[in-house]
C-alpha cells in the first residue's frame, strides 16, 4: 500500500505504514498522526467528559483536525505527529 497524500501532494510513491482510522487511506509516517481511542464518561462537575482509552488510533494529517474538533482536544494534547 502506499501512501495517498504523498501521492496527492507532491506525485511521490511512498511506502504507507499506517492506515487512517478516519477515512482508511495509507498513511507515511510523515504524514501520520497519532491519537487514542476515547472512552465517553459520565459528565459530572469536574470529570472530563471522556477519558482516554486503551490503545491507539492512527489519522491522517487532512482527518487529525476532525478527530481534535470531535474530541474536544488541542494540539499538543493527545495526539502526536509522526
Amino acid at each position: 500500500m502506499r501512501c495517498y497524500d504523498c501521492a496527492t501532494e507532491s506525485g511521490i510513491s511512498t511506502e504507507a505504514h499506517a492506515t487512517c482510522a478516519a477515512c482508511g487511506a495509507g498513511i507515511c509516517l510523515t504524514h501520520t498522526v497519532e491519537g487514542y481511542a476515547q472512552e465517553p464518561v459520565k459528565a459530572t462537575l469536574g470529570n472530563p467528559s471522556a477519558r482516554r482509552g486503551h490503545g491507539r488510533r492512527m489519522f491522517c494529517s487532512k482527518c487529525a483536525p476532525d478527530y481534535l474538533a470531535q474530541a474536544g482536544l488541542v494540539a499538543g494534547g493527545m495526539l502526536r505527529a509522526g
